[in-house]
């Protein structure tokens, strides 16, 4: 019973945690600038990378196939992320760009929060916007590597499987000890980066087996807003994966100190 009576005493603190440090709405407001930011950055790159063959935007082509969207979801796909010229608006990319900084800085708050640690000081936000590459990078490369996957045989699978494992975790052991500051130990860093790869492949079976699905139906009833709504539950899902992870593996550590 020692064991069970540890993991109700651990489940607790993490609760506790939790409010304490308003996780949940971090995830929302993180979620949310995400969000917020990404998609006109996204409208911005369809014009840089120009209209596919079927006169649908570069990244609605990627949704679709990827999700198998079909019908009146792959329409609302291809409203929300149309095909357009390359048109730069300095307004427009000045705004989203601070929204991607300040977006750093909030979630750079996120984690010291977390692991009761100092905030960043001003000099040192350099940190949190090379978190934020290090995440496009691992994101880009788990893509990658999912494509490969698709059209190779079932041993090459289970390897890039792992590849995609093992990209997750080194991302976000890196981007830690960034946007930390170097002030959380390896040790915790480590089991942060562990339980995270576990939560955002959680997160991968469930977008695969219920994302395209309810893509499908908030579009039929809401149209390209549909679209958005199913979008922001897988990001917001992503989101509170890792912090969740995170907090839990802040809270271990903290009790074996």
């Amino acid at each position: 019973m020692g064991w069970t009576a540890g993991a109700v005493r651990i489940a607790r603190d993490v609760l506790r945690r939790m409010a304490q440090v308003e996780l949940l709405d971090r995830v929302y407001v993180i979620a949310a600038g995400t969000f917020v930011s990404a998609l006109p950055m996204l409208l911005l790159l369809t014009g840089v990378f120009g209209p596919s063959r079927r006169s649908e935007s570069v990244f609605a082509t990627q949704l679709i196939s990827r999700l198998g969207l079909g019908g009146a979801a792959a329409d609302a796909v291809r409203t929300l992320l149309p095909a357009s010229p390359l048109r730069f608006y300095a307004v427009g990319v000045a705004i989203t760009l601070f929204g991607l900084y300040s977006l750093t800085r909030r979630v750079a708050r996120a984690y010291a929060a977390v692991w009761q640690i100092p905030e960043l000081p001003r000099s040192r936000w350099w940190r949190a916007l090379a978190w934020l590459l290090v995440e496009l990078a691992a994101i880009v490369s788990v893509a990658v590597a999912r494509d490969l996957a698709r059209e190779s045989s079932a041993p090459a699978r289970i390897a890039l499987f792992v590849v995609g494992i093992i990209i997750w975790y080194a991302a976000e052991l890196a981007g830690q000890r960034l946007i930390t500051d170097g002030r959380v130990p390896w040790r915790s860093l480590h089991l942060a980066a562990g339980l995270t790869a576990v939560g955002r492949l959680g997160v991968a079976v469930w977008a695969a087996v219920y994302l395209g699905t309810s893509l499908a139906r908030q579009a039929e009833l809401y149209g390209p807003i549909g679209v958005v709504f199913a979008l922001f539950t897988s990001l917001f899902a992503s989101i509170a994966a890792t912090l969740v992870a995170t907090l839990i593996a802040a809270t271990v550590t903290a009790e074996k100190a």
